[in-house]
């Protein structure tokens, strides 16, 4: 007996912004859209949320979607686990709108964001990182730095 091997969905892309709407006519609208980096005011910090637009192509049939954000000190946070999805046949791509409220920001440092597919005994495991600063921090090396360089050019 032969075995099948079932190919991996291929992560195409995540998108981190503010909100994510659904409009008339079936577009979907990315409000606030980052770029892999978040600075918030202070740490900790608490967003009213943070959402992830996510699309895989090479997928078909039944899988099991699971979602986690892992923080720099390693502490994990299931958002989605294991939630039944269905991709209608011919489709070949699933996009997944995730959204993490409240986002609560306990250091500065990477988060990964771990995706999960499941299809029957097959698992796949996808990785997004994005980073998040203390803007009190970057503003005060700002000012160390310029402080500094007004010293060298004052001698």
């Amino acid at each position: 007996m032969q075995e099948v091997q079932i190919k991996a969905p291929k992560h195409e892309f995540t998108l981190l912004c503010d909100d994510i709407r659904q409009e008339m006519g079936g577009k979907t609208s990315l409000m606030g859209l980052y770029d892999h980096h978040i600075v918030v005011p202070q740490i900790p910090f608490v967003l009213p949320k943070v959402c992830f637009y996510t699309r895989f192509s090479r997928m078909d049939g039944t899988f099991k979607f699971s979602f986690s954000i892992v923080a720099p000190g390693g502490e994990r946070k299931d958002i989605i686990r294991d939630s039944d999805v269905q991709i209608p046949d011919g489709a070949k791509e699933g996009t997944f709108n995730v959204i993490a409220s409240p986002f609560e920001v306990g250091g500065e440092g990477v988060y990964e964001v771990i995706v999960g597919l499941t299809k029957g005994a097959d698992r796949f495991e996808y990785i997004y990182k994005f980073a998040v600063s203390d803007g009190q921090r970057l503003q005060s090396d700002y000012e160390k730095a310029m402080a500094s360089a007004q010293k060298g050019s004052d001698n």
